[in-house]
Order: C-alpha cells, then structure tokens, then sequence
C-alpha cells in the first residue's frame, strides 16, 4: 500500500491514485486475499497527488455531492423498463440501461463492470447501444483499469460520459477529476460490499468439482422466464449444459458476509444517505409491501433515488421509458437497509482466509455446502405461466390464510 495508507480498511482500491500519478510509478497489485492495492514503483517524485486524490484521506462533503451549493430533496422510485429485452439483460428493472439511454447517446462513454472471463473489470464503451456487457449484477471486486483517465480525456474533449460503480468507486473518480463536469453522469449502488476475485476463482473451480465438468459462465441473478428469487445462478458448462443453482459456494460466502474486502465492512465511509452518484440504483426490496398492487408481478423492479438536480433532469425520460412510481427513501432504508449503514462481517472472516491463504480449494469446502440445484416443479411452471392478475389472486388467498 502507499505510505499515507496506515491499514488495509482505509483503502478502497478505487485507483484514484493510480490515476493521479504523474509519472505512473504505481500499480495495482492483488494481495493474499486476492483483492488489489495500490503499490508505488520506482520513480515516484514526491508530488504527493497520490494522497490528495485520495478519497478516505480527503472525504468530501457529505451534503454537496454536486459541489454547486445545492440542497436538493432526494426522490425515490419504483421502476420497471418497458423494454422486455433490457429487463431480461438486467439484474432488476432496467434502471441501469434507462438512464444511459436518458443521459447519453451514440457519441457517450460510458463506463461500467464487466466480465473478462471469470474476472471483473471496469472498462468503458462508446454509446448506449453497447452496454450490453456493462448490465447485470456482479458481486466480485474489479479493477478498475485506467477507466478513471478514459473518462477525464473524453470530458476534456467536450464529450458526455457515464459511470456507474460502487459508492467508494464513485467518490475515487470525484476526487481524481477533482471537480464536477456538467456532461458526466455518475451512478452508485446500493452496495453489500465486494467480493475477493480469489475466492471467486476457487468457488468456480469448487463448482466444476460438485458437477463433474468445468464451469465455463457464471450468472448472477439470472433470470428465466419471469423472476424467481434474488440471487438465483445462471451455470453454464463445458458439455453445453446449464443449471440454476440457489446457493452455491460463492453465494454463500458472499452473504455471510466472510470474504469482503476489509474496507466493506465497518469501516466503510461510503455506504451512507449522502450518496456518490447522482443516481443510486439497486434491486427493489420490499416490493409489494410498498406496492401492494404489484402482488404476482412476474418481474422484479428497480429502486431509482435521484440525489442530485442532474439526476432530476432524467425523471422527464424516465417516465417515458421505464413503469415509474415514486415512493419514499424510507421504503427503500426500510427493506433495504446497506442504503445507510454497514455490513457487518462474519465472525469467521478472518480465520476464513487465514485458512484460505494455505489450502484456497480445501478452505472453500470446508466453510460451505454443496450447491443446491433449482429444479422448478410442474406447479411451480404451472403457477409462472398464469396471467398476472390470477397469480395476484392466488397470493392474496395464500396471504389471507396465514
């Protein structure tokens, strides 16, 4: 780690530094845990730009995300593109593919996470009808490349550009532009923290091992015909066959919390109602507790909270594109909590990968169980291909006898 850096819970791994460095004497390099840091070479000048970019070293103010002295009330919404082609392409209601197709156009950049094989990088595209690989959700930690300059000469150019990342992504690239752009559109997550590229890679191998063939595409929180539960696994093999799973080794590890990376956890300073991205995006928790009258829906829906004037400007589009409704930000804290406050690790984290570091194939086994197979009954396909408005009938008798 760099020498301002005094623990491993102060580094987000968001590559402001890297970005800053004049003379390009640091790297990003992946640690025991498999997550990256960054780590200065030969040649540094000591312009100190590394530390001042840094976004723990130099928090910005909480209440002036767009830094024009706004105090804009938030607005929260319920959304469901009515595109079923972007729906199915994404992990919730296509809040993600509706603001790119709000803000940019052919000529923006838009950067976002996207699948190298079974690891993660941030990487950018030219237009909105290339973001394809940018959608869905994938809960392991990326590197982020040097996106963060990508985006800075295109905005220098005069061009329009949009990120989407992780709360602490999103406040690296604030601190490396240092300054806000009227044409770049940045939108966080509701994030539950990353996961270690590591461990992914020895869950893969672990699930190649349960089913006897090699595992050739992971898919989180895929989707078949209509949407079924929140973290449903696409797995693709080698022999052509697929599989949908429901607990899997990497599932497992990742919701309870064991293999984040250490600024996830209680230390993080982004996961907070003063949100990094215009726009904050997730799944919409809660749904038809909120929206009672969405009961049998066969899609799930995007949580949309606008944070800044820029983000207000898309609600126009919006609401042409996307089945908008507006709630409050108390229905989205409500059901889904990680909005304003931290995970908590497992317990077992810290013995999880003290284990992980000398045996990473044994260790995954031993903390997890086999993956379950989510085989859908003939009720079950039964129930999925009625129409909406009997599936909404039959929920509310099942609800009334309890």
């Amino acid at each position: 780690m760099l020498d301002f850096t005094e623990r491993k819970a102060d580094c987000t791994g968001c590559s402001a530094c890297l970005a800053a460095c004049p003379v390009s004497c640091i790297t990003m390099e992946a640690d025991d845990e498999g997550f990256l840091y960054p780590v200065m070479g030969d040649g540094c000048i000591g312009c100190g730009k590394c530390e001042r970019v840094c976004p723990i070293k130099n928090a910005r103010a909480e209440t002036d995300t767009d830094g024009d002295g706004s105090d804009f009330k938030k607005r929260a919404f319920c959304g469901l593109t009515r595109d079923d082609k972007v729906w199915r392409r994404s992990a919730s209601g296509g809040a993600f593919s509706e603001l790119c197709r709000a803000f940019g156009d052919d000529e923006t950049l838009i950067c976002g996470a996207a699948w190298d094989g079974f690891s993660v990088k941030h990487i950018c595209v030219k237009g909105v009808n290339s973001i394809e690989k940018l959608c869905r959700s994938k809960y392991v930690a990326s590197s982020p490349e040097n996106t963060f300059r990508e985006i800075e000469r295109h905005l220098a150019g005069g061009g329009k550009a949009i990120f989407c990342g992780t709360p602490c992504q999103a406040a690296g690239l604030r601190a490396f532009l240092g300054r806000p752009y009227r044409e770049l559109l940045i939108i966080d997550l509701i994030c539950h923290g990353v996961g270690s590229p590591a461990v992914f890679d020895a869950c893969t191998k672990e699930i190649g091992r349960q089913f006897g063939k090699t595992l050739t595409e992971y898919e989180f929180r895929a989707k078949r015909k209509v949407y079924e539960t929140d973290h449903l696994t696409g797995l693709t093999f080698s022999d052509g066959s697929r599989i949908y799973a429901t607990g899997d080794p990497y599932i497992q590890l990742f919701l309870s919390q064991t293999c984040l990376r250490p600024s996830c956890g209680k230390y993080c300073r982004f996961r907070t109602e003063h949100r990094q991205g215009d726009v904050t995006i997730a799944d919409f928790k809660g749904l038809v507790e909120v929206f009672p009258e969405l009961t049998g829906t066969k899609k799930n829906y995007s949580s949309i909270i606008i944070n800044t004037p820029k983000g207000a400007e898309l609600i126009p589009a919006l609401q042409k594109q996307m089945r908008l409704t507006e709630c409050g930000t108390d229905d989205i804290k409500r059901y889904n909590p990680l909005f304003y406050r931290q995970t908590v690790f497992s317990e077992n984290r810290d013995l999880f990968f003290e284990e992980f570091r000398a045996a990473p194939d044994e260790t995954v086994r031993k903390h997890t169980v086999p993956t379950k197979v989510k085989v859908q009954s003939l009720k079950g396909r039964l129930f999925q291909s009625l129409p909406t408005v009997l599936r909404k009938t039959i929920m509310n008798m099942m609800k009334g006898r309890k």
